[in-house]
This record gives structure tokens, sequence and C-alpha cells, in this order.
């Protein structure tokens, strides 16, 4: 009998489609749990295969299809909110009362599932990747992070993202007092978070949880997620103020670079139009082959490729275009997912 699929998924609109991709056979059976995940225990979890958390669109769901791992094997994945870590936000980290990674951490110290894939934007690198790291190699997990972007499997953008792979390691002794442990104080964490669901432990902030005591894990992750993850946020190299400083020292303007960018794709079909021929053929062409015929296409500025867009920046008359558009922002790209799935399962 196959296990079905867990998906959390606190936002009505995402767990809707969810619904939807289930009924449509894209991503595994299962149930769709929209309550707050501080309120879900490891006791909920019991009897599902694959558990998705923050599940979104089912994009992680979507790549475990990809990468052929079976609907019943045992695998969690995370791509827990970015807020706390984006450029875009104030990058308040472990103060920001949407850092979630406790809670993720607090299911799998209990359930202790065989492996797990989570993923967040590259400021977590410099902010609190070291205790991530840390909280799951003392749950007894080897873990490794890197940084993939989406042009990686050839979409056209770029799209930095850190994933962080773990596959549980043997029982040592006391895991299974811990395992107990954990289901007997169930009930009392869990009033504790209801009464005060805002009140997080930081990431890796307890002594017992630090696998690395020689900080070898810190130097790690700086190598192996690179300097550019953890630059000030846009004035770096490829970030748009050194971008905007490349095009005043080349004496280019902004409209010489579009116009350029236009005259390439003559005939390629009417750039900023997502409902044109043109742009349909490039958007099925790269889910065929994998290769992106915008890289083709594209300019070069500040020693990065710049692909033409085949997106209305105002996209009139679709539903619904708000939420979709916060969807599809807050996703992850399942064909990078799908890479790491294939060499996690090796």
């Amino acid at each position: 009998m196959t296990l079905p699929a867990y998906y959390n998924e606190i936002d009505p609109y995402l767990c809707d489609w969810l619904r939807s991709l289930i009924t449509a056979g894209l991503i595994p059976a299962g149930d769709v749990d929209d309550r707050d995940i501080r309120f879900v225990s490891a006791d909920d979890l019991r009897g599902y295969g694959q558990c998705h958390f923050f599940a979104g669109v089912g994009g992680f769901a979507y790549a475990c299809r990809l990468a052929g791992w079976p609907d019943d094997e045992e695998i969690w994945t995370g791509g827990f909110p970015c807020q706390p870590f984006s450029v875009a936000g104030r990058q308040r980290a472990q103060a920001d009362d949407r850092h979630l990674w406790p809670e993720l951490h607090r299911l799998i110290a209990c359930a202790r599932p065989a492996a797990f894939l989570g993923e967040n934007v590259t400021g977590l690198v410099a902010l609190a990747l070291d205790g991530v790291l840390s909280d799951l190699e003392g749950e007894g997990y080897a873990s490794r992070a890197v940084v993939v972007p989406a042009c990686a499997v050839n979409a056209p953008h770029r799209r930095d993202r850190v994933w962080i792979a773990a596959r549980r390691l043997a029982d040592r002794g006391g895991e299974r007092r811990q395992q107990d442990a954990c289901r007997a104080s169930g009930d009392e964490t869990a009033n504790a978070r209801r009464a005060a669901p805002n009140d997080h432990q930081l990431a890796g902030g307890s002594e017992g949880g630090m696998a690395d005591r020689d900080g070898e894990r810190r130097g790690e992750a700086r190598r192996l997620c690179g300097r550019a993850a953890q630059r000030p946020a846009g004035g770096g190299e490829g970030g748009m103020e050194h971008a905007a400083r490349e095009r005043r020292r080349e004496g280019q303007s902004r409209p010489a670079v579009r116009q350029r960018g236009h005259a390439a794709v003559a005939g390629a079909g009417s750039v900023g139009d997502a409902n044109n021929e043109g742009s349909q053929r490039r958007i099925e062409h790269w889910q065929r082959t994998g290769e992106c015929a915008a890289w083709a296409t594209s300019q070069t500025l500040a020693g990065r490729r710049i692909p033409e867009s085949g997106i209305r920046l105002l996209a009139h008359g679709i539903p619904a275009r708000i939420p979709r558009l916060r969807a599809a922002g807050n996703a992850i790209v399942p064909q990078v997912a799908a890479e790491i799935l294939r060499a996690l399962r090796r």
C-alpha cells in the first residue's frame, strides 16, 4: 500500500492549488494541512511517506516526481520562510517572528525522517546557515549546503538559492530516548506554543546543538556557498548597483541596452508578450530539452547574461493575478531540486 503524502501550507489559495495538483495527478496523493506549523506535532505526521512543509505550489513534490523518488519513500522538504534573510527585507534573522526553522527543526528532532531537503535565499548563508547545519548534525544527520542558481538547469534567470541536503545516520545511543521524550512532552509543547506562538529559540543557539566545535562547519559553509552569497545587498559584483556602475563606465544607458536586446530577437516573436507564439515555443523548448533559447539572444552586462523576458510587466486580464504572482515568487525551480534529490538518493 502506497503511503500518502503530507502537505503543510497556511495560505488558503495555495492549499486549493495543491489539492488541484493532487487531483490532476501531478504530485503525490495525500492530505493538505492548512494549520500553522507551530500547531503541528510529530504524532500528526505518522503514516506519511513524503512530508512537504511550506508546500506552496507543490514544487518539491513535483521535483520528487522528476527525480524518480518513489511516492512512499520517506523524505521531508521545507522551503522555510525567507523574509528574515532576504535582502528585500530588514534581514532580522532570528529576531524576526517569521523565522520558522526552529519549528521545522522541532519536528525533525522528534520524527527523525530518513532524508531532508531545504531551500532558502542566499541571505541565509551569512545570517543563519551555521545554526541550521548544526541543528541537523546535532540530531544525527550528515548535512551539506550548496548554492545552485536556476540558470544551472538552463532556466532563463539566475535565482540563486541555498539548498540544504541531509541524510539520517545510524541511530546512536540516547536518540531513541530523545524521541520518547519528544512524544511524551508533545502535548505540553503544543500548549506552550499556542500560548506564545512567536517565542522561538534561536537556531543552533544551545551548546548541545553544536556538532562542530572547531568552527570547521562555518568555514565550509562559506566555501560551499561562495562570497557572492555574503556580499552587501545590491552592492557586490552582479548586484544592481554594480551593474549601474558598469553601465556608467561603459557610457551605456539603460535604453541603449534594451534597444540592443530587442534587435537581437527580431523575428523571434513579440518580446514581452507571455501569450505570443514565439514565447510559448521558447517555454516548450526548455521543458522538452532543458535548453533555453533566451540565453542565445541575451546580452552581457557586468559579466552576467540578461535574457529577454517573455512576460509582460503589466499582465492584464489574468484571473487572480496577484496571488499567482506571489505564489510564483515564493516557489522553487523544481528542476534544480530534482538534481539534488537524485544525488541525495544515490
